[in-house]
């Protein structure tokens, strides 16, 4: 195990996650934006999902930005889900490279408004290598990143 990845000697839940998030980002069809998400609630994994180039009628409906939403591994995974199986749940959110190392995975705005609307209550991702942060929804966040 990597120290990154230790809390007090034992890997945390976190980390267990977006190693999980990480496996389906690898999974994706894109060059270069691989991202992978777990949905967990109450300790249950409910789903795992990875980014596509198809295009989502329902997370059209929250973009903020012009142009065609896409499956962003985020919206795959609440896709088909009722919301009362949502309501209160936690999405790990991974990026990856071609080498597997993970990247800047902050959801975007339209993930968050996705995300905020099937009632997540906390998303987690990933900022480096063997680096995550967090973020409630109760919380007032700066939504997306430049890379």
């Amino acid at each position: 195990m990597d120290e990154g990845f230790l809390l007090g000697g034992v890997m945390c839940k976190e980390s267990r996650c977006l190693k999980l998030a990480a496996r389906a980002a690898e999974q994706s069809g894109h060059d270069i934006f691989r991202h992978g998400a777990v949905l967990v609630r109450g300790g249950s994994i409910l789903n795992i999902a990875a980014n596509s180039d198809n295009h989502t009628a329902f997370g059209q409906r929250f973009r903020v930005e012009p142009g065609r939403a896409t499956h962003h591994a985020e919206t795959a995974c609440v896709l088909g889900l009722d919301k009362a199986m949502t309501q209160g749940g936690v999405i790990y959110a991974a990026r990856v490279n071609k080498d597997g190392e993970w990247k800047m995975s902050k959801p975007c705005s339209m993930c968050h408004e996705v995300m905020k609307f099937v009632g997540i209550k906390k998303v987690v991702y990933t900022v480096g290598p063997d680096d995550w942060d967090s973020y409630k929804f109760t919380e007032e966040v700066e939504i997306g990143y430049e890379d």
